[in-house]
């Protein structure tokens, strides 16, 4: 029965297919083995050789896990596999620019083996290398990024304080220019305003990009970027430079994490990165971008790649941990002969992650495409369809989608990896598993390159924004739904009409404050303003709502140009990820009324039965191969217990 209705659900999503397909459709592909490869070649649209190539190299020994290091130990280790890695010259930091996909594609490689050394080379060529390449100009391009592609100058990225991490505008780091000398002065006037967690910063870096408030004749011009050297050439401090170590963490402990200290650093007048503002020999400041707010919005705005990379990272985590725990549950029975894959509570885990993780893949490459077009570049990453944006609209969808994203990749990975060390039982806790390590390791992600609340709100705050513009802050019509059948087509409706529900719910508190207030103007403003400050859980309500909707039209677009025989279990893959993100927000379509309370059983039902049509009664050879698909080798699988029989552990 279960392998019947999956048929007939995926008969209402997918294309109409010629009679050969018989109700058992997921087995009988599964026996007739698929080709993964060719799915592999979907889903990894851009620099397949380079990737493959450095796959290849991370089997030298070097980049084997080692999980009875020291903290000194791990962060040597890593140390020399970054310095071992860069000295393959796989790419370079000015790819940051010339070649965004090929940048991003070398740095995504390494998370699949070991994310301290991910991290620690995304800092230098990410933060510091791609700021320097994005905010500087062609004396600072030919002055360090060389350096940088040698690793002569490692760099950090000195951004976050310790007073100051989402409040990046309120920094208190200070650059007060000295026309007599033609040099700034950097200075940490409080201890909050020390840099804080500032990967590199501890032991190797020598450069560093510092944000710090700029001063001019007595006129402060907002946050800017400096390069300011940390140490020498022997890896001394520099003169009024100080620094700290974090010491140890509950993971990624091969960074070393510092916090520094500037006590009257004078650095040259041509450090400033100069690409949105310009100071003469004289001290006269120059900027295309009049307010301070805009200028460093636009500075900022410029520096999504790290994002973006986090994001990637998360989703490419997450394949691990349901690669390990598919094959691990194909293969371990429980209760006699029943391998533990074919209950459905273990279905229910892992299932809903395989097509999590697929719909976000897929929407990370809709991702880079828009930053290609918003950045004017004209490579191509093979997303379906063009956007036919320019490039300032895509730039301006690219920061909602990227914030997006890397909220959900993040705590998604956060949820999954945890179902995927449950499903493993007490195997799961072996660190030679790597779902434990790769917990501890990522924790950290939902709250660096934007802490996840408040991308969240990044995301959402537009689309009220655009209802209070436009006036348009009724509730929507709910869809006509029918609750015994929510694979005919709804589940698309339902995702959209809950973004225009809760978006129509804030925009009505907000305009509705704001009437109340009694007065117009700035009154008006400021009770709209606390009414949107009082909504905050809302708003994050509706940026999962936003990309919940956006991944799933993603999903349901990109499969039209999937490999054909592939196109029937990604119709049902894609069909279970907008499900069960509509069971997620269920509470906010049955108070709103699009859907009854008679539709939560033949929800979880449906659901049920589209998870075991996946997995089949063939040894979840489908499930097993959606995960192969991902190709990831086994020597960055790593872990036994998915790569031989879990009896010789």
């Amino acid at each position: 029965m279960a392998s019947h209705r999956v048929s007939v659900l995926n008969g209402h999503f997918a294309p109409s297919r010629s009679n050969d397909h018989d109700n058992n459709m997921l087995s009988e592909t599964s026996a007739q083995g698929l080709d993964t490869q060719e799915l592999y070649r979907w889903l990894v649209r851009d620099n397949r050789e380079m990737r493959e190539a450095i796959f290849a190299f991370l089997r030298d020994p070097l980049y084997s896990p080692n999980y009875a290091l020291s903290l000194s130990g791990f962060r040597e280790l890593t140390s020399q596999r970054v310095g071992k890695f860069v000295a393959q010259r796989f790419f370079s930091v000015s790819d940051y620019i010339k070649d965004p996909l090929k940048f991003q594609a070398a740095l995504e490689s390494l998370s699949f083996c070991d994310y301290s050394l991910a991290i620690k080379s995304g800092v230098h060529f990410t933060l510091c290398g791609g700021t320097i390449a994005k905010l500087g100009t062609e004396y600072h391009h030919r002055e360090f990024l060389p350096k940088m592609d040698t690793l002569e100058l490692p760099g950090c990225f000195a951004m976050t304080e310790l007073g100051h991490g989402s409040n990046v505008m309120g920094i208190e780091t200070t650059a007060v220019y000295d026309s007599t000398t033609q040099e700034f002065v950097i200075n940490t006037p409080t201890n909050s305003a020390s840099k804080f967690w500032i990967g590199g910063a501890a032991n190797t870096a020598k450069i560093t990009t510092c944000f710090a408030q700029l001063t001019i004749n007595g006129k402060w011009e907002g946050p800017h970027v400096f390069v300011v050297r940390l140490r020498d050439d022997s890896g001394n401090l520099m003169p009024g430079v100080r620094c700290a170590d974090n010491g140890p963490k509950m993971g990624l402990n091969g960074v070393d994490n510092g916090q520094i200290w500037f006590n009257n650093v004078r650095i040259p007048r041509a450090n400033l990165l100069n690409r949105y503002a310009q100071v003469d020999p004289n001290g006269k400041y120059s900027s295309p971008i009049p307010s301070p707010t805009q200028r460093f919005g636009t500075m900022i705005g410029g520096l999504t790649t790290g994002r973006m990379l986090i994001a990637q990272g998360a989703i490419d985590a997450s394949k691990i941990g349901v690669a390990i725990a598919v094959r691990y549950g194909a293969n371990r029975p429980q209760f006699g002969d029943t391998a533990i894959m074919q209950y459905v509570t273990h279905q229910r885990r892992l299932i809903p992650a395989l097509a999590t993780t697929y719909a976000l893949h897929l929407s990370m490459i809709r991702c880079k495409n828009l930053a290609l077009v918003g950045s004017g570049n004209n490579f191509s990453n093979g997303s379906s369809g063009s956007t036919g944006l320019s490039a300032a609209e895509a730039a301006k969808q690219v920061h909602v989608l990227s914030s997006g994203l890397k909220a959900a990749a993040t705590w998604h990975r956060t949820a999954i990896l945890q179902d995927c060390r449950e499903c493993c039982g007490g195997l799961g806790v072996m660190s030679a598993n790597r779902i434990g390590p790769m917990l501890n390791d990522m924790n950290v992600d939902v709250t660096f390159e934007g802490d996840n609340t408040v991308m969240m709100q990044q995301v959402a705050k537009p689309l009220v924004e655009a209802a209070l513009s436009s006036r348009n802050v009724l509730a929507p019509v709910a869809p006509r739904i029918n609750p015994l059948d929510l694979g005919r087509g709804c589940v698309g409706l339902l995702l959209k009409w809950r973004v225009q529900s809760i978006t129509a719910e804030v925009a009505g508190t907000v305009a509705a404050a704001a009437a109340a207030s009694g007065g117009s103007g700035n009154n008006a403003k400021a009770a709209g303003a606390a009414a949107l400050e009082a909504s905050m859980d809302h708003l994050v309500a509706l940026g999962w709502a936003a990309v919940d909707s956006s991944s799933y039209e993603t999903f349901v677009e990109e499969i039209k140009n999937a490999p054909y025989a592939w196109r029937d279990t990604l119709s049902m893959l894609a069909l279970l990820y907008g499900l069960s993100r509509v069971e997620k927000g269920l509470s906010c379509y049955l108070a709103g009324g699009a859907l009854p309370a008679a539709a939560v059983g033949p929800l979880r039902l449906q659901i049920n039965s589209i998870c075991a049509g996946i997995v089949g009664k063939d040894g979840a050879k489908s499930a097993v191969a959606l995960c192969d698909a991902w190709g990831i080798p086994d020597h960055l699988l790593q872990a036994p217990i998915a790569l031989r029989d879990w009896r010789g552990i």
